[in-house]
């Protein structure tokens, strides 16, 4: 129990004290002010994404200005993931962890790409000759996928290591 308890405090006092700050693309205050009201720092996790607008236009710049940001969501996004998902751990023996840890980058990366594809574009503007984007995705969002994942996952070895044991029992010796 004082364990589970542990690992649930550790969780939310992690995702609370985990300060992002916005990273600013331009010194302009009007484009920080557009950004610190399109986005909720303490509650999402961000990724912004820029491109020069060359003479194939805009299309061109706001595609990979979209590429960039969903890159840099995704980074940010494994890093609340390792937390989130060591944290479910927690309450493990060291044999259960042994068999689980390989899984949890593949998890995680798993977790990350579906989470990038329900991510929400904030914002979008142009100024000097630069498309800039704004992705974010809830960091409750990011709890509730992890913690469906791994609960999958789980349950998807435990019918594995059901069918086995069940094949155990089922044979008989001559």
């Amino acid at each position: 129990m004082l364990k589970k308890f542990t690992a649930i405090s550790f969780i939310f006092f992690l995702t609370g004290c985990n300060n992002l700050s916005i990273p600013n693309p331009m010194e302009n205050t009007e484009n920080t002010e557009r950004m610190t009201t399109s986005v909720d720092s303490e509650n999402e996790v961000i990724g912004i994404g820029s491109a020069k607008i060359a003479s194939s236009g805009t299309l061109v710049a706001t595609g990979k200005a979209v590429r960039e940001a969903k890159e840099k969501l995704k980074s940010k996004i494994l890093s609340e993931e390792e937390i989130v998902f060591k944290s479910f751990l927690v309450p493990a023996d060291p044999y259960t962890k042994k068999i689980l840890s390989p899984a949890l980058s593949d998890l995680m990366d798993y977790t990350a790409t579906q989470l990038v594809q329900k991510s929400i574009e904030k914002d979008t503007w142009m100024e000097n000759n630069k498309v800039y984007v704004v992705y974010s995705i809830s960091k409750n969002e990011i709890l509730s996928e992890s913690q469906n994942i791994f609960i999958q996952y789980i349950d998807d070895i435990t019918s594995k290591f059901q069918l086995i044991k069940e094949g155990v029992t089922q044979t008989q010796w001559i």
